[in-house]
């Protein structure tokens, strides 16, 4: 199945399923370099061409600092279920269904860190991909 099959079937689902008035989180799971942050990018510009209110949602906010990982010797697993900072990731989760604006961490490629409130997720974003 390509991008252009794909996603017409995922806007059918998003309308049979948004609850009216209510944000709704969407979860895309992968391997490290598995295409999630593409497909989640692809997938809300798809919903943003139709009219819908989304922002995506990255779970690499989460990694634990380089720092972090050299002092437990996991440096060189980086990106491993283990050197995220789970629990605060799924803190997060629960915030975006409760609050209306909340900050979230963005990965910084180019610095290779995290990025404490470097996104706000806002009252008016109704669909959150998630991707991790």
């Amino acid at each position: 199945m390509t991008d252009s099959d794909l996603i017409p079937q995922l806007l059918a689902r998003f309308d049979a399923a948004q609850p009216a008035g209510r944000r709704r989180l969407v979860a895309l799971a992968g391997g490290p370099a598995s295409g999630k942050s593409t497909l989640a990018e692809t997938l809300a510009d798809a919903l943003r061409n139709v009219g819908r209110d989304v922002a995506v949602v990255p779970m690499d906010g989460f990694h634990y600092d380089d720092s972090v990982l050299l002092a437990r010797g996991a440096r060189n697993r980086k990106g491993a279920p283990d050197t995220f900072d789970a629990m605060g990731f799924i803190h997060l989760l629960g915030r975006l269904r409760s609050e209306d604006e909340v900050a979230i961490p963005l990965f910084d490629r180019a610095l290779e860190i995290s990025r404490a409130g470097a996104d706000i997720i806002t009252a008016s974003d109704k669909i959150l991909i998630v991707e991790g």
